[in-house]
């Protein structure tokens, strides 16, 4: 048997900006255990969910592994000493030949996961009394526990269904869907502002991210997708969201493209791109089809992507360049894409887009935290402060709450607000991150850019916003601090110093991309 209290930092993967625990600090755990009994072959995701449980919560868990018969056998006998049971069933010659494990028949049963690419389901069940039991089940099928079964190297997916494309419809209804807006917004600024013309949206799925420019721009948009299983899934959320006139489905090859040469302004393609055999020929396709003036942006995050199919920055880096279109680069800035800017497009679709408006971004995309009360945390009310709070305003249905240092600040920041006719969603207080003027357990979120957390009594910062945060909340304050003198900055490793004297679980410090302080507190619905 393994405790998580003495492993889990050998079993915690440096994962995604928040989703992922790099560089953790444990808290001090609970007295009473709670123990995962599991089939062997599931110890390597079930190592990770467990420590990452354990880290949010302080809830000791042990993690035993068997012999997937010796675990039939102690639940068929009722011999299962343990709070939480998971098998994988075995993979049948033929459908009919399929036989349901003991767990599949115990109350409360459900897949959480399924080998990849076989499908057998992975099945887990309560059968314990300890009070945490059922909030760990959801948390290993909820949306943290996808994305480890996603990135272990034995390969799971999140779901399954008759057809591809209900597999993906789930995936864009229970776990990405809430991130749509935030990629058309992002490809409308990596494109140079693209409004008018033809868009082409290499595999289009069923439709989201097409209705997503639909809504945002004037595009008319053609949706590109190899499975014909897709196009009724498609047609049917074009026409519920009232774009059937400007969007139409196409089924094709994205390494084939069935449309003329320098025919589209634009070409997008978000989660698609490692999942093509030939991915030099597509960016070939891309190029031909692609007007001198126009803009083509494809990539993703992929971090519900099996293990399997996902590619290394480098080995995509190498396609890229012995491709052979001399414009095509690779950006890694919250994710892998390659962009390709036409000889004649707008000086605009040059540039990267970053910004603050990226930080927001990657936090809602992370924590799928979209509702409710948000703190931002203002060190002034310059472009930083303004696009984070923008880049909520945006994509969420927040109300914001601006955190300023003195009330002349607040005040200018007042008047901005309503003049932009934000009042009814912002508002301005005063205070700072030792003494947040909130009580326990207001927010949602908490969010701040600069260097709020390297000076002072940081441990005390610390604990405010783990005070005011609600339960299944998280925060992310930081920064990259580029034009910092080093003399300036706070090694990461004194902030994890800071992070563990707090004593207080879910505090963690991360190198990616910056230097970030972020807490989870505790786990937050549907096993957030």
């Amino acid at each position: 048997m393994i405790s998580l209290n003495k492993m889990a930092l050998c079993v915690l993967v440096v994962g995604t900006f928040l989703l992922g625990l790099p560089h953790v600090t444990m808290a001090e755990p609970t007295d009473e255990v709670c123990t995962i009994l599991a089939d062997v072959r599931l110890a390597d995701p079930l190592g990770k969910i467990a420590a990452e449980f354990q880290f949010r919560t302080g809830t000791t868990v042990t993690l035993e592994t068997r012999k997937a018969k010796e675990v039939e056998a102690a639940v068929q006998t009722k011999q299962a000493a343990a709070d939480v049971v998971l098998i994988m069933a075995e993979r049948p010659g033929r459908a009919e030949d399929y036989v349901s494990p003991a767990v599949e028949k115990l109350s409360g049963a459900k897949a959480v996961a399924w080998k990849y690419p076989t499908g057998q389901p992975v099945w887990a069940a309560v059968v314990g009394d300890h009070p945490a039991a059922k909030k760990l089940l959801e948390f290993i099928g909820g949306p943290t526990g996808h994305l480890r079964w996603s990135q272990s190297p034995d390969g799971f997916t999140m779901t399954t269904g008759r057809t591809h494309a209900e597999a993906f419809k789930w995936v864009v209804d229970n776990r990405v869907g809430h991130t749509y807006t935030m990629t058309a917004s992002r490809m409308i600024r990596e494109c140079g502002g693209m409004k008018t013309g033809l868009c082409i949206d290499i595999g289009c799925g069923t439709g989201n991210l097409a209705v997503e420019l639909a809504g945002q721009t004037e595009l008319t948009i053609v949706g590109l997708d190899i499975d014909a299983d897709m196009k009724p899934l498609f047609d049917k959320h074009v026409a519920e969201k009232g774009f059937s006139d400007r969007i139409r489905f196409v089924e094709g090859d994205a390494q084939d493209l069935p449309f003329d040469d320098d025919s589209a302004d634009y070409i997008i393609s978000r989660g698609t791109l490692t999942f093509i055999p030939d991915i030099g020929k597509c960016l070939r396709e891309v190029d031909r089809v692609l007007k001198p003036t126009g803009v083509a942006f494809l990539g993703g995050r992929y971090l519900y992507t099996p293990q399997p199919d996902k590619i290394s920055d480098e080995k995509l880096a190498k396609i890229v360049a012995e491709c052979g279109v001399k414009s095509a680069k690779l950006i890694t800035d919250r994710g892998q894409w390659v962009k390709i800017v036409g000889a004649e497009a707008p000086q605009a679709a040059n540039q990267v887009a970053v910004g603050p408006h990226l930080l927001s971004h990657r936090f809602i995309a992370d924590t799928r935290i979209t509702t409710g009360e948000a703190l931002v945390l203002c060190r002034s009310d310059g472009g930083l402060e303004q696009g984070l709070q923008q880049g909520f305003l945006e994509n969420t249905s927040m109300k914001l709450t601006a955190l300023y240092p003195n009330e002349e600040v607040a005040a200018e920041a007042r008047k901005r607000i309503a003049a932009a006719g934000l009042t009814g969603r912002v508002k301005c207080i005063v205070g700072n991150v030792y003494g947040i003027p909130a009580t326990p357990e207001t927010y949602d979120a908490v969010l701040g850019v600069g260097p709020i957390l390297l000076w002072g009594e940081r441990e005390k910062g610390m604990k405010e916003i783990h005070r005011v945060l609600k339960q299944g909340g998280a925060a992310l304050v930081g920064g990259r601090f580029l034009g910092m003198p080093d003399w300036r900055k706070t090694p990461s490793a004194v902030l994890r110093a800071s992070a563990k004297a707090t004593g207080l679980p879910g505090i963690t410090i991360s190198d990616d991309m910056g230097q970030w302080v972020v807490i989870r507190k505790g786990v937050g619905e549907g096993g957030r």
